[in-house]
């Protein structure tokens, strides 16, 4: 009975101990990800960039007196979205060799939901490769931030000019920003201001000079009016409309041309003043003589 069960704990035991003496090397597989636009907004469409990298850093090494090769296989890898993320592109299959040092990048469509919380969310990414078919999984963040672009004010508002100035609060570079104003009875120039870039945390003052819309009209009007400006960026691909800023607008009254007839009685009046003045001086002076020469006499 002895023998029988010495025999079953030693074969029992061959598989563990051949486990650690043959130990095959495998390659270190890096997952990447980065997201364009960097930091998405309720509603966008976003690329998801993957790349798998092979960290090896030779094609072959010696193992027990073997030669085994670092490049490894990649048969499939999947994406899940979440539940205000859609993942809206294929996965894929057979993507091939990777060998030591190189990388492979896989791009995801993904779009975000309206009403989709800030902060981070994560997708599940996972790969199968490897000789023997090995899975890995990962979480892959995805920032949200629901902040537009600002408008504030530059200083208050001249006669003919208004500035202004537009900020980017945001954490990502945003696109093709482009600043519209609008006021009933007036003409602005340019009708619309295109910033283009603006990086993070980026502040650019704009002006716009302004007109009357009928020229013809010389008298300027004598009640306050708004002036609206509304604010259109791109995050990554998707268009976005800041929330329309309105300031009020009080026009310089201008005075009426004065009437050449009205100069002429003017110069009228000055010119009679200053005569009288000349008599009235004369009259004064004319009682002194006089008596002067009355004393001589006597």
């Amino acid at each position: 009975m002895r023998p029988i069960l010495l025999l079953i704990l030693v074969l029992l035991a061959a598989p563990l101990a051949g486990g650690y003496i043959y130990h095959i090397p495998k390659p270190t597989l890096l997952i990447h990800s980065s997201v364009s636009p960097e930091v998405l907004m309720p509603g966008d469409t976003g690329v998801l960039t993957v790349e798998i990298e092979n960290g090896a850093g030779q094609y072959v090494v010696q193992y027990q007196d073997e030669d085994f090769t670092l490049s490894t296989p990649i048969n499939r890898t999947w994406l899940e979205g979440s539940e205000d993320i859609q993942v809206t592109s294929q996965n894929y299959r057979d993507i091939g060799m990777i060998g030591p040092g190189d990388s492979v990048p896989l791009y995801f469509t993904i779009k975000v939901d309206q009403n989709i919380s800030e902060g981070t969310h994560f997708l599940d990414f996972g790969l199968s490769g490897g000789y023997d078919l090995e899975e890995i999984n990962r979480k892959i963040p995805i920032q949200i931030d629901a902040n537009p672009l600002t408008m504030v004010r530059s200083e208050v508002p001249k006669s003919t000019t208004i500035s202004l100035d537009v900020a980017n609060p945001r954490q990502n570079t945003v696109n093709a920003v482009t600043v519209t104003p609008r006021a009933r009875g007036w003409e602005f120039s340019p009708e619309e201001y295109y910033i283009g870039t603006m990086e993070a945390d980026e502040l650019f003052t704009i002006e716009f000079d302004l007109q009357q819309a009928n020229p013809e009209n010389k008298r300027a009007p004598e009640k306050a009016t708004n002036i609206t400006f509304s604010c259109r960026f791109k995050n990554g691909e998707t268009w976005h409309q800041s929330a329309n800023y309105t300031i009020p607008f009080q026009p310089a009254e201008e005075q009426a041309p004065r009437s050449p007839w009205v100069t002429l009685a003017l110069g009228a009046v000055v010119l009679a003043a200053g005569a009288g003045l000349f008599i009235f001086i004369r009259r004064r002076r004319s009682p002194g003589k006089r008596t002067g020469e009355e004393a001589s006499d006597h």
